[in-house]
Parts: structure tokens; sequence; C-alpha cells
């Protein structure tokens, strides 16, 4: 059994490097998922951004092979790492993150903006669901 907080507690680092500068983003929420960014920065290199996606299932029933995939415009470049799994527990009882890495080329000019595609299964049904992310915070 793995502990999926497991490295997320607090630690007195973490007011210095963000604080509360960048509030978690409710990127995506539909029915039966909900999508919430996580921000970070890098001291010295303001046009990179680390998003911790964290992925909530709202339905009573488990999703299967969840895959999230982004796009950005090309002054921005991505890096998506892997995702902490493929199985989404159901009713929120747990969830899957993955790290994103966002450079951002025209920081201070242009904000950011992510086209995202979620694919998965719930009982070997194939859903999609979409989304365009516009309401990053600014300054990011």
């Amino acid at each position: 059994m793995m502990d999926l907080l497991d490295g997320f507690s607090p630690s007195p680092s973490k007011p210095e490097d963000n604080g509360s500068v960048y509030p978690p983003l409710v990127a995506f929420e539909s029915s039966s998922l909900r999508i919430t960014f996580n921000f970070s920065k890098q001291p010295g290199n303001p046009q990179i951004t680390i998003v911790l996606a964290t992925f909530t299932n709202l339905t009573p029933n488990v999703f299967t092979d969840f895959i999230f995939q982004a796009a950005v415009p090309k002054f921005l470049q991505l890096h998506l790492d892997p995702a902490s799994s493929n199985i989404l527990p159901a009713s929120g009882n747990g969830s899957i993150t993955q790290n994103l890495r966002v450079t951002n080329n025209q920081h201070g000019k242009k904000s950011i903006v992510m086209r995202t595609r979620i694919s998965y299964k719930i009982n070997n049904k194939d859903t999609l669901e979409e989304a365009q992310i516009n309401n990053f915070p600014r300054d990011l």
C-alpha cells in the first residue's frame, strides 16, 4: 500500500519559496473529474513554472487507463513527468498527481495557456474530456 500524500507534508522552506503568492487553481472540473494545479517557481528562474497537477475522481466508479495530455502555444515549452498512477480511485478516495514544467519564453509579456485532453475508462467504456485553461495567475 502506497501513501499518496507521502512527501506532501508542509515543510518550513515552502512559505519562503512560494507562500500564498500562487494559490491552488481548480484548472478543470466536470461532473466526473477535478484537476487542481499547485504552482512553484525556482529562485532566479522566473520563466520556469513547476505545476503539480492533482486529479480527483468525483464519481462512484474507478477510472482505469487514465492519461493526461497537454499542449501549449509555441512561446511556451511543456515537459510532463509520468503520472503517479493510471488508476484513479472512486469518490475522491485518493488521487493521481503529475508534475509539469512550463517554460515561458515571453514571461512578463504573455500568460500561460494550455489545452488539456484527459482520457480514461469507466467500466471498460472509453471517456474523453478536453478543456482550455486560460485562468493561470498572470505573473506566472
